[in-house]
């Protein structure tokens, strides 16, 4: 999954900027699978911090005291469809927005997507303001990281020193510190 010459390679572990190339199509399957499997994590997540048994009503009242694996499902596998449909939604508007613009790859094609993408997550309230308050807010995110470009970091070199430099075998000290142990012989093999 990582490092490979294909279409879809991730690249390597540590390199934060890979970008998933290929078909519109595969690009949003790619896209709703992850949101599928973010989404089945949070309903486990959900299920799995709340505090009375997960049931569904039964038909003549009471309470249950073990929790039904339908309503467990349930709650698992909402977040997974909505999740999946949001990421899916944005992709697949993105790709459109790029094929209807000759493979134009700007910041509207992030505005529009994630208009799309928020409308999704807004539906989950299912009122009308909410739909427009949330595509309108997610569009603009997405299309101010887009225009924030790549490159999140404005050192490269000293990010990946810290990413992957390594400690040298012998300590070497400033010349600040090897003036005080002049002053304080007392204390130089501190």
């Amino acid at each position: 999954m990582g490092g490979g010459d294909d279409d879809l390679s991730l690249g390597t572990f540590n390199d934060p900027k890979h970008v998933v190339h290929g078909p519109g199509l595969t690009r949003t399957m790619y896209s709703a699978v992850t949101g599928a499997f973010l989404g089945t994590f949070y309903g486990a997540c959900l299920a799995a911090w709340y505090p009375d048994p997960v049931s569904t009503p039964k038909k003549f009242g009471g309470a249950s005291i073990n929790s039904d694996a339908r309503a467990i499902g349930r709650t698992m596998l909402r977040p997974a469809m909505w999740f999946s449909l949001a990421a899916g939604t944005f992709t697949a508007t993105e790709c459109a927005m790029e094929a209807f613009r000759n493979e134009t790859k700007d910041a509207w094609n992030s505005l529009v997507a994630g208009m799309a993408g928020g409308s999704v997550i807004g539906l989950t309230t299912g009122k009308p303001q909410i739909v427009a308050a949330t595509a309108i807010g997610m569009g603009l995110f997405m299309a101010a990281l887009d225009m924030s470009g790549a490159k999140t970091v404005s050192d490269e070199d000293a990010l990946e020193y810290k990413r992957n430099g390594l400690l040298p075998m012998v300590h070497k000290e400033s010349d600040a510190l090897a003036a005080l142990k002049e002053l304080y012989p007392k204390f130089k093999d501190l």
